[in-house]
């Protein structure tokens, strides 16, 4: 069996980073949003910057995957959405995950002259654009019953529902708390289908040749 290229590895590791980056990065987002009384600088600007290096990791995963001789990864691939013969479906969804994010980037600074709730709705396009990374992790990663990589898979899962659930859906609770009853119970659901999910494929046996991975790519018939 050929081992795999070091491209593999670099295009793994940094499809990971990409993901902790992107947790970290909306995590002080959701802790900012939780300050309206000062300007908390150190957390806005940790934010910013930690968003910019996740365009750096991604870009760098993006390159090491279609580099990598293993998977014959095209531009084509990386570009557009559910087009890849690998995996296609899982490919697909860190695709739009990466259009989500770069839009909500791009749009956050023009975006801030407007009302500050359009402001947060078109910031709040985050969750979404971490949801899809986090579906593309599992779902493309050959290497995803990696004890370290089903621990930090676990770590920024586990991260992102504390905040969301501490901050977003405490601040308005007292106002509307309804709407904060329905949030926890959306966050918390959406959490426990991805563990039924993944218990039940990617962290399965055999999920290679169901998750879609061209034939003459299986180790074993």
């Amino acid at each position: 069996m050929t081992p795999p290229s070091p491209l593999w590895f670099l295009d793994r590791s940094a499809g990971e980073v990409t993901l902790v980056l992107l947790t970290v990065a909306m995590v002080l987002g959701i802790v900012r949003a939780g300050m309206p009384a000062f300007r908390p600088f150190l957390v806005e600007g940790a934010h910013v910057n930690i968003s910019l290096l996740v365009l750096l990791f991604a870009a760098l995963h993006l390159l090491a995957a279609i580099l990598d001789p293993f998977t014959k990864l095209g531009l084509a691939d990386m570009l557009v959405p559910f087009v890849s013969a690998y995996r296609g479906v899982w490919m697909g969804l860190g695709v739009v995950s990466a259009y989500l994010f770069v839009a909500t980037i791009l749009l956050s600074w023009p975006a801030r002259r407007l009302p500050r709730a359009t402001w947060l709705w078109v910031h709040r396009t985050m969750y979404g654009a971490w949801v899809l990374a986090l579906l593309h992790s599992l779902g493309t990663g050959s290497d995803v019953r990696n004890a370290v990589f089903l621990l930090l898979n676990l770590l920024v899962v586990a991260v992102t529902l504390v905040a969301f659930l501490a901050v977003r859906v405490a601040e308005g609770y007292g106002s509307r708390p309804r709407w904060s009853a329905l949030l926890a119970a959306v966050g918390v659901l959406l959490v426990l289908g991805i563990g039924v999910w993944a218990a039940a494929g990617p962290l399965q046996p055999g999920w290679a040749r169901s998750s879609g991975t061209p034939v003459n790519l299986l180790r074993s018939p």
